[in-house]
């Protein structure tokens, strides 16, 4: 049994961690990072998802065996207090565990609400190929989404599809580019083959992130 008193102070520790949310299950409580299960509080201890790199941060962790979560193995996390290590410990976990496999976006939704525009679409269609061969070009993307007649291959984008720099960019960088070609004036053709503002775009993000 877990003390709501052990859950609520766990929880002030770290829900300056985005996304993180703790949920009664029972007598304990379940932890979770973007939705995602990655351990529990059990008995007023951290349980962790055992994961490979989990376990080098923490070589000599007790395996616990009295809280079976089926095929998963959870490991007990002495952190003693020290947030950083904490914190280090469930983004590991996460990253390991669901990170790759986390959605970016998909950019047939834009295709689907303005399928009773042509036009739009034909915009639409353009502004992504100039962004999508821009992503490839600068290292962003694993493989290159269009063909060899620059029609996309690829609609939906995963992280596990990007490149390290990537995920650190690419969907700050799609946002950004959206706004800057969400316009309809004389300017549109220009706008959406603007690969100079992208480059902007791309330095300041590169600047910010220190990749």
């Amino acid at each position: 049994m877990t003390t709501k008193k052990y859950a609520d102070e766990f929880y002030k520790k770290t829900k300056s961690i985005r996304n993180i949310m703790v949920e009664k299950m029972f007598s304990d409580y379940v932890l979770y990072r973007n939705g995602k299960r990655i351990g529990v509080l059990f008995d007023n201890k951290l349980l962790l998802i055992s994961t490979e790199n989990l376990k080098k941060i923490f070589p000599n962790a007790i395996e616990e065996k009295t809280f079976d979560w089926g095929y998963y193995k959870l490991i007990q996390i002495e952190y003693n207090d020290n947030f950083e290590l904490l914190e280090k410990a469930i983004i590991t976990t996460y990253d390991d565990l669901y990170f790759q496999k986390d959605f970016v976006t998909d950019i047939s939704y834009l295709f689907k609400v303005n399928r009773s525009y042509q036009d739009s679409i034909t915009k639409i269609y353009n502004l992504h190929i100039t962004f999508l061969r821009f992503c490839y070009d600068k290292g962003l993307l694993k493989i290159n989404p269009l063909d060899k007649q620059d029609r996309i291959l690829h609609m939906n984008f995963l992280n596990n599809d990007l490149t390290e720099s990537g995920t650190k960019i690419f969907y700050e960088l799609y946002n950004k580019w959206l706004v800057y070609t969400d316009k309809n004036d004389d300017k549109t053709d220009e706008r959406i083959i603007n690969t100079k503002m992208l480059e902007k775009y791309y330095l300041g993000l590169n600047d910010k992130m220190k990749i």
